[in-house]
This record gives structure tokens, C-alpha cells and sequence, in this order.
């Protein structure tokens, strides 16, 4: 795993140790990027499934303003830790340690301009998770939801929740999302 752009391309990051955690590959994390390039500078980001942390260092790599990483599992949370403290991530990150739908209470109000999800591909609350974003009110006016999920499982877009556009990679879909106050 590496950064792939910005002040801090080209830097190696600490791979999970086991399967347990499933990093973006460089090359959807690339993509994704490429896609969000005129979203991410200045932006507030969000990644409420951290991981490894490589998705909110490759935003604040290209100007993200801020970030808040979220995730449940202490391993996950010293790896993110680790990335962090060797990249030389500061102030501009938050990481809390808590499950998805905790965060979302205790950011409720906050806006974020971006908002990564890729939660466990067998998860069944990826409905449930879409409606806490839009519960808590997280989502900045023109702000989008990137939710990276499997393939096989389609996501059932809860009302108001539009796809501006979707990713196939092989067994990954990345879908880009607009949520629609009617």
C-alpha cells in the first residue's frame, strides 16, 4: 500500500497483518480519487470503516482540510495510529474508535463534504448505515457518499439517496451517491 498523490505520494504505508481488514487496492483508491479530484481540496472528509487509515491520508495528501476516522476494531485503530504517526498526520485527523452508527450520533450536525464507507462486503446494514448519514445530518450540502461494496451485493438505495455514478471492478463496485431533500 502507498500514497498515490499529493504532498505525501509515493510514501509506503503498514499493511493490515491478517485478512481481517481489506485495504482499497491502490488502483480503485486511484480511480476514486481521479473521480473526486475537485471534491477533495478544502474538503471535510469522512471514512467511518478506517481500516488502515490509507483512505483519509490519500485525502488529506491532496488537500482535504480535515478528517475524521472511524472504526471498531483495536487492531484496526493502532494500524491507522501507526500510519498516521509515520506519514506525520496531525491535528488535521480524528480518529475515534467506536462503531459506525456511535460516530454517527457523536458527529451528528457535522457536515463532511466526503463520505467514504466500505464496511465488511457481508454486512447486511448497508441500508441502515446510508439512513444514520442521513439521520445525523453529515452530509454537506453537495456533498457525496462513496461506498465501496461488493459486487454480488447491490446496494437498495434508501429514499432520497440517488447513484450519480457507479464503479465496476471486478468483484468491487465503487457507487458515488447524492442524497435529495424532497
Amino acid at each position: 500500500m502507498r500514497v498515490i498523490a499529493g504532498k505525501y505520494k509515493g510514501r509506503a504505508l503498514f499493511s493490515p497483518k491478517d485478512e481481517s481488514v481489506r485495504p482499497t487496492t491502490d488502483r480503485i483508491k486511484e480511480n476514486v480519487f481521479n473521480l473526486l479530484q475537485r471534491k477533495i481540496p478544502g474538503c471535510a472528509f469522512l471514512d467511518l470503516f478506517g481500516g488502515s487509515g490509507a483512505m483519509t491520508i490519500e485525502a488529506l495528501s491532496r488537500g482535504a482540510k480535515e478528517s475524521v476516522t472511524v472504526d471498531i476494531s483495536r487492531d484496526s485503530i493502532a494500524l491507522i495510529k501507526k500510519n498516521f504517526s509515520k506519514i506525520g498526520i496531525g491535528k488535521e485527523a480524528r480518529l475515534l474508535e467506536c462503531g459506525y452508527d456511535a460516530a454517527a450520533r457523536l458527529l451528528s450536525g457535522k457536515k463532511f463534504d466526503v463520505v467514504f464507507l466500505d464496511p465488511p462486503y457481508k454486512a447486511d446494514f448497508y441500508e441502515t448505515l446510508l439512513d444514520s448519514i442521513k439521520e445525523n445530518a453529515l452530509l454537506a450540502e453537495e456533498g457525496v457518499v462513496v461506498f465501496e461494496h461488493a459486487s454480488e451485493r447491490p446496494l437498495r438505495l434508501p429514499f432520497g439517496w440517488i447513484a450519480a455514478d457507479e464503479r465496476r471492478y471486478g468483484s468491487v463496485t465503487v457507487s458515488i451517491l447524492t442524497y435529495i431533500d424532497s
